[in-house]
């Protein structure tokens, strides 16, 4: 987890802020050591197609590797504590969206090495992948349902819903495809 509180703190220096939105919500929830795969980050403080110059300078500056995510946004790798760490840069653009609602009611924070992290609930996490619907995503609430049955994590079911409903017109699928899976 030092990773991923240096990889934010080093970000925030640069002014790039945001909440975590990738499957390290689960990695926070279950209080893991270690993270799986690279830190997905919506970013809140700058545009990132607005200032896209400013963050390949910044990349130079401190020797990280930068390319683009799928969606053309910015991916940087930074080396911390030996080890490369991608960090996927989203904000809302084509497809992929995010709605303000939503990031407020999900906003949670964790303090790791003396450095606030934000990252979205696990519930609006489930949402999230529901509404993308990809198998890989599919496959990870399976894993998610497996764990909220064992007891290893809970689920706030009320939350979720209200997050759905922030989707108004993709509501009824989102439901429908966390209902096949057993969440309601």
């Amino acid at each position: 987890m030092k990773h991923i509180a240096k990889a934010i703190d080093t970000l925030k220096k640069i002014g790039i802020e945001g909440i975590i939105i990738g499957s390290t919500c689960l990695d926070l929830t279950l209080n893991r050591r270690s993270i799986e795969g690279d830190i997905d980050l919506f970013v809140t403080s700058v545009s990132l197609i607005i200032e896209e110059e400013k963050i390949y300078k910044a990349a130079e500056e401190n020797s990280w590797t930068i390319g683009t995510t799928s969606l053309g946004t910015p991916s940087i790798t930074m080396n911390i504590y030996g080890e490369d760490i991608s960090v996927d840069l989203y904000e809302n653009v084509m497809d992929f969206y995010i709605p303000i609602e939503a990031i407020e009611l999900c906003k949670r924070t964790s303090t790791i090495n003396n450095v606030e992290v934000a990252y979205m609930a696990l519930e609006c996490w489930v949402v999230l992948k529901a509404r993308r619907g990809a198998d890989q995503d599919m496959a990870m609430l399976s894993i998610v349902k497996d764990l909220y049955n064992k007891n290893e994590i809970t689920l706030d079911l009320n939350l979720m819903k209200k997050i759905i409903d922030i989707y108004e017109e993709d509501s009824k699928y989102i439901y429908n495809r966390l209902k096949m899976l057993g969440f309601f």
